[in-house]
């Protein structure tokens, strides 16, 4: 059969290979960053499309996630050619973003930020890093005393005082600090985890909630649980804070070991297109920082390390070629079509990396 030119009735090869041996997390990473390229890259805007299916929409947080991708990739192999792909997906971005870096969601703003620091780290090009900074800046102008306190969401909306526009925030805080270690960056990291730890995690379960005013069960996202574990995590490298770190524990093992909700057969459950296909590889690569760089135990190590490789194994079972991968955003069915959004594939990848980068090192 032509894989080029068959129809959608194809052939998780995975399904196959993947039920004999260990995966190639590498090689599964490294095709899933070529499929990306090839299914959702725009040659002539420099930026990741909406979908693989004619939408040639730009998606401001879907674009940092992909920047963060890219250092993924760059971190693993060291091929320059991720280091090209980043410049010339943030020009991309400034120009689709008309010609500025500011935007109406502090959260998007905070997410290529985190992903500028981590490009700084991987490169040492301060072209990240001042970015970071810059964006830094607009960001903490999103704090307000509506609710006691929070950055909000969005800039028309002042009483959204969210986890998603939060739990970015306090890592961006931390993670300044411990680059330029000036203290005002310190002191924004414990306000805002403070302040969320008060108003938007449930003390028993560490379940992180979407927003003041939003106790929904049925509104609880995988990403906000992972945000704030990493904010959490980055506290404790600075203070040693012991309540930081089990504050990051607590949530993590919740979403791992949650069979109701959250990770229902240990594999973490599908939200669906559009932004909710983001949200679980925000989550997985919170969970890997705390895997290595958490003060966790060999026990609770294992465990967390069992579940990456469960979902990771079940991902390759259930993805499909077109030749290039296809994931669908249940990572535990077949994709129903070849037709697939941009965030959905770059969960995926995030969890190939998270896989590649952990067992190997």
């Amino acid at each position: 059969m032509n894989l080029i030119h068959s129809t959608w009735l194809t052939l998780a090869i995975f399904s196959y290979a993947a039920s004999f041996s260990q995966p190639d997390w590498a090689e599964a990473a490294d095709s899933a960053q070529q499929s990306l390229t090839a299914q959702f890259w725009s040659s002539t805007g420099n930026y990741y499309k909406h979908n693989n299916d004619n939408n040639p929409g730009f998606d401001y947080w879907w674009n940092a996630h992909a920047l963060d991708v890219l250092v993924d990739g760059y971190k693993r192999t060291k091929d320059q050619a991720y280091v090209t792909r980043m410049h010339d997906l943030l020009t991309g971005m400034y120009t689709m973003n008309g010609n500025k870096w500011e935007n109406n969601f502090y959260d998007d703003m905070e997410w290529l930020a985190i992903a500028c620091l981590r490009a700084y780290d991987a490169t040492k090009d301060t072209k990240f890093k001042d970015l970071a900074q810059s964006l830094w800046n607009m960001i903490r102008t999103g704090w307000t005393n509506t609710h006691g306190g929070g950055i909000m969401w969005a800039k028309d909306h002042p009483a959204s005082k969210n986890a998603c526009s939060n739990g970015p925030a306090l890592i961006i805080a931390a993670r300044l600090y411990k680059l330029n270690h000036n203290k005002e960056d310190l002191k924004w990291a414990w306000k805002i985890y403070q302040w969320q730890r008060s108003n938007l995690v449930d003390p028993t379960r560490g379940v992180v909630w979407d927003g003041v005013g939003n106790h929904n069960e049925n509104a609880i996202y995988t990403y906000n649980q992972g945000t704030w574990l990493g904010g959490a995590l980055e506290l404790y490298s600075i203070t040693k804070h012991t309540q930081c770190l089990q504050d990051a524990i607590r949530t993590a093992s919740y979403v791992v070991n949650d069979r109701q909700r959250f990770s229902p057969n240990g594999i973490l459950k599908g939200e669906g297109s559009g932004d909710g296909g983001l949200f679980k590889g925000i989550f997985i690569r919170y969970l890997v920082q705390l895997i290595r760089e958490g003060n966790v135990d060999s026990y609770t190590k294992t465990l967390y390390g069992d579940y990456l490789k469960a979902n990771g194994e079940s991902l390759l079972t259930k993805a499909a070629y077109r030749p290039e991968y296809v994931f669908g955003s249940s990572w535990t069915d077949l994709p129903a079509s070849s037709k697939m959004d941009c965030s959905i594939h770059l969960s995926a990848c995030m969890l190939l990396e998270a896989l590649a980068g952990l067992l190997s090192s």
